[in-house]
């Protein structure tokens, strides 16, 4: 396959910008943080943000003006916004920066648990109750196990709406919509029962089942994962095929394939929905990026045929840059560089390159607050997918729904996915 020249640019705009991150692996040292729900910035930091804002808040950016705000733009997006020729008009707004609070259920896990969480032998995690098992991160894998303990209000049913998109034909190849229903039996910070369903005889972490509206050809595939509190366990998953009216197990390679037809796989899903020992980790720094937080309903504008989503708000957030790399020679990426939010922990964007070591995707999620059970405020996926750049071609989804509510154990069963296929 013949690269655009441009991929192989942000390739290595990458790789060196990512040298320069670099730190210690193993020991994190945070400027500016006396605890895990203070803001981004401490105040001197913050009036040169705000200062910074004085200038470019409300600015639309595009191919024009997107190198003087390279600084704050990663390498393969950057390449995305000033490509107008692959790409076509492109551009996001900025937004001044706001803190993302932490809920009282939070709050309150950290307070009472924080501190206990311990890592195994194996980096397995151990003794973790609910919140952040990590308030105060000292490696890599420990910043990662706090963004895999994110809970999005605990349980919640919701919808995913949105397009396939071919790039270079200019034009949406199809509908993709998901619903479905997700939960956390552990780990629960403002549902009722918090922090735990005590009814839980095979120690399950959190669980989900969803259904394939769209495309077509797919339409009612149900989908059930559970995930269990010992992380060296497997985790068990099976489809519901209405081609072949029977449930399957799903193995570990087949949640590498693209779902549907587009460019996200199940691992993708939140930035890494895998296990967190599947991989290696390098701590490269931190950086301040640019960012979707605070997004809107009706702010983001899809065009028909553009891979790109126009309109996006950003802020200039630090994130925590991480490199992972799974152990598994023979995985669908041979590297992945995470962008973690300090704040939210919420991995708003990720670097993909294939087993050639090209750069080949980016996944990118949005988050919006919003509210969960008896008005607690939460910070839940807003959209988010994938843009292919070898390919040109995406994937983008936004989500909607009910979130803090209460759901019948009985969902997350296989019964129910072969009577709700029927």
């Amino acid at each position: 396959m013949i690269l655009h020249k441009s991929v192989i640019v942000a390739a290595l705009i990458i790789c060196f910008s990512l040298i320069s991150l670099s730190s210690r692996a193993t020991e994190i040292k945070l400027s500016g943080f006396k605890s895990f729900n203070e803001a981004t910035y401490d105040e001197e930091e913050l009036k040169v943000v705000r200062e910074w804002e004085n200038k470019w808040a409300g600015k639309r950016i595009d191919a024009s003006n997107i190198d003087e705000v390279k600084e704050f733009t990663p390498p393969a997006m950057y390449e995305i916004y000033k490509n107008k020729e692959k790409w076509g008009d492109t551009w996001f707004k900025i937004i001044p920066y706001q803190p993302c609070d932490p809920s009282k259920g939070l709050i309150e896990a950290v307070k009472q648990y924080g501190g206990q969480a311990t890592l195994g032998s194996k980096g397995e995690l151990l003794n973790w109750t609910a919140g952040h098992p990590f308030p105060d991160p000292k490696s890599a894998l420990e910043i990662c196990y706090n963004f895999r303990n994110l809970t999005y209000s605990d349980s919640y049913e919701g919808i995913s709406d949105g397009w396939l998109t071919d790039g270079r034909l200019k034009y949406d190849t199809m509908k993709s919509v998901m619903e479905g229903y997700f939960s956390y039996f552990t780990g629960r910070l403002d549902t009722p029962p918090v922090p735990r369903v005590e009814q839980n005889p095979k120690d399950i972490w959190y669980t989900y089942v969803s259904t394939q509206i769209e495309p077509a050809f797919g339409r009612n595939t149900q989908f059930f994962e559970v995930k269990y509190n010992d992380r060296l366990k497997p985790y068990d998953a099976w489809i519901w095929s209405p081609q072949a009216r029977r449930v399957i197990r799903r193995n570990t390679t087949m949640r590498q394939d693209a779902t549907s037809g587009g460019d996200v796989t199940a691992y993708d899903n939140w930035g890494w929905d895998g296990a967190i020992l599947e991989n290696d980790y390098k701590f490269l720094g931190i950086k301040e990026v640019l960012i979707p937080r605070h997004v809107k309903e009706g702010e983001v504008i899809h065009v028909p045929g553009n891979c790109v989503l126009q309109g996006l708000p950003r802020e200039r957030v630090k994130c925590y840059v991480i490199e992972a790399t799974n152990k598994d020679p023979f995985f669908i990426y041979s590297k992945m560089y995470w962008y973690i939010d300090v704040e939210t922990y919420a991995m708003s964007y990720s670097e993909r390159f294939d087993r050639q070591g090209r750069l080949w995707k980016i996944v990118k999620y949005a988050v919006t607050e919003d509210k969960g059970y008896d008005g607690a405020k939460i910070y839940r996926p807003f959209l988010g997918g994938a843009i292919d750049l070898q390919q040109t071609h995406s994937t983008m989804m936004f989500a909607s729904g009910k979130y803090g509510i209460t759901l019948k154990p009985s969902i997350f069963t296989l019964n129910y996915i072969q009577q709700r296929g029927y």
